[in-house]
């Protein structure tokens, strides 16, 4: 009898790989992803890493980098102690049903170069997991922020309505501060070992890179239906998204109260080929009506990959199409190389003769990592290059652009640059570390002239036909710094202290700065941070 008490606690407190108690799906973090892509990324495992959030069920043995504090130990400590350090705040798990909520907060401040003020973040929401029988799992976030940011992250709050990838901006608040929320949540259900179907509110990330040429998380959250399915080595992504446009001239007349609204249908094809490679490929069209009158055609639904061919015959002028390629090989367990090419319009015969052409709309990217990096468990390494042509992923109709709620739906910086970024990551035991470097050569557009970088400019309105190249406008230089360390206070609901200090550089080779499109704010900004913060999503500071 007396080994009862110790069962109970057991399944109480959260034993997954015996019964499923969260969300189906991971949530979008680099740091998380990278400690799991430790066994995904091992010579012959099964599975598709660039398919992000990754599935839980899938790399269940995996899903915590560390093992958490002995039962033994944290049921002889007191419940006050558990519920801070250990377990999460409610946490039931049955056969039938399962439950867990955990507070989220942000609590940071930070002293900025360069200002006349101190910048802060304060965030309180909460976050609820739950499963009902064994395929039907949920989860479901809410948070409500007051922050007073850097000025670049002002001025694009102020220009795009928008903090990007944490929420829309609906207010000022006190003395040069913002107030906004983020509301996310899925039901994701999964009837056998072949397919799954999720339904929500969040983002998706499609890639194997820090960045995404395809999708990224940068943007917004939006509604969703997500289908995958997976058979043998192959795997197949559906994804429908209802997008918004938040400029005044996107809405309709007569609803000048709503945004105006677009759609977009993704497809991604993964193909594991033998131990090493996988090869995969990538479509999305944007959909959207300038009157917000016009219906969605039937075909847009098509869940069948390669929709480019049905855009035509329903008439290419009613949607945006991209297409895309990814390459990745595993050079030996933990270390692997990667790719992605993202096509958006191109001449066969300008390509050939070189003459610059703007309708030549592609971008690229080429990366390395390593887990286990210089023979040292916990530590990762990511060396990528990005690079983009100017006026890729905008369209000549601005709705239809690839972008969301005043943010790229890929790259932060839009398009019209070259990126190189390094990436350290270590954590042993509740400690982690974190440093990144980034320079970029970023053209930049100004008031008069269309250069190729905002998404949110018709490419009807670019400066010349043929001689564009990457960088070209206000060609800038772009320097990015993150150093951080932090302290895992609670594993389960990964709440952490953390503090670090960050560097971002914009300084455009040309006098004229003013000229420079306002939501990216030019000059050096070094600030430090420190705060308890629970790491939820990922959160971009280095645009």
């Amino acid at each position: 009898m007396a080994s009862r008490p110790l069962f109970l606690f057991l399944l109480l407190t959260g034993l997954s790989s015996i019964v499923r108690g969260q969300y189906q799906f991971d949530f979008l973090h680099h740091l998380e992803n990278a400690m799991a892509d430790t066994v995904v990324y091992q010579l012959g495992s099964p599975h598709h890493g660039a398919l992000r959030p990754l599935n839980r069920w899938a790399i269940d043995s995996i899903k915590r980098p560390f093992p958490q504090e002995s039962a033994a130990k944290a049921g002889g400590s007191g419940w006050l102690y558990r519920k801070a350090f250990v377990e999460n705040l409610v946490q039931i798990d049955r056969p039938e049903y399962a439950l867990t909520i955990n507070p989220v907060v942000n609590f940071q401040g930070s002293d900025m170069s360069n200002t006349s003020y101190v910048g802060y973040v304060n965030t309180r929401g909460y976050l609820l997991e739950g499963r009902i029988g064994q395929d039907l799992t949920f989860y479901s976030t809410f948070l409500e922020n007051q922050g007073r940011y850097a000025p670049y992250m002002r001025r694009y709050a102020a220009e795009y309505r928008v903090i990007p990838g944490q929420g829309s901006t609906v207010r000022g608040f006190g003395d040069r501060g913002v107030d906004y929320s983020l509301p996310a949540g899925a039901v994701a259900y999964s009837p056998g070992k072949h397919f799954s179907f999720s339904l929500g509110q969040g983002r998706h990330f499609l890639g194997e890179g820090y960045r995404s040429l395809f999708l990224s998380d940068f943007s917004f959250s939006y509604p969703y239906f997500r289908i995958e399915t997976q058979f043998g080595p192959v795997k197949y992504l559906n994804l429908w998204a209802q997008l918004y446009d938040t400029r005044q001239e996107a809405r309709a007349p007569a609803y000048d109260n709503v945004y105006g609204k677009k759609y977009l249908s993704s497809h991604y094809l993964s193909i594991n080929i033998g131990k090493r490679w996988n090869i995969a490929f990538f479509e999305a069209i944007i959909l959207g009506d300038t009157t917000q009158q016009r219906g969605l055609d039937a075909s847009f639904f098509n869940p069948v990959i390669f929709y480019r061919p049905i855009e035509f015959a329903v008439g290419s002028g009613s949607g945006n199409a991209l297409l895309g390629g990814a390459l990745s090989y595993k050079i030996m367990d933990g270390y692997q190389a990667y790719g992605q090419f993202l096509l958006d319009e191109f001449s066969i015969e300008d390509l050939l003769a070189r003459n610059g052409s703007w309708v030549n709309k592609y971008a690229w990217q080429i990366g390395l990592k390593h887990y286990g990096a210089l023979g040292i468990p916990g530590l990762f390494a990511r060396l990528e290059y990005n690079g983009s042509r100017p006026y890729n992923y905008s369209h000549r109709t601005v709705l239809t652009n690839y972008a969301h709620y005043g943010s790229p739906l890929a790259h932060p910086y839009g398009a019209n640059f070259h990126e190189l970024l390094g990436q350290l990551l270590y954590r042993q035991e509740r400690w982690e570390f974190e440093g990144r470097l980034i320079y970029a050569l970023r053209g930049m557009d100004d008031e008069q002239n269309y250069w190729g970088t905002d998404l949110y400019r018709s490419y009807n309105q670019r400066v010349k036909d043929q001689g564009n190249w990457v960088g070209q406008g206000l060609s800038s230089h772009f320097w990015y710094g993150l150093a951080r360390v932090a302290y895992r206070v609670n594993p389960a609901s990964n709440l952490k202290l953390e503090a670090g200090l960050r560097w971002r550089s914009l300084q455009p080779r040309k006098e004229n700065i003013a000229r420079a499109t306002a939501p990216f704010a030019t000059g050096n900004l070094f600030w430090g941070f420190i705060g308890l913060r629970t790491a939820l999503f990922n959160q971009y500071f280095d645009f």
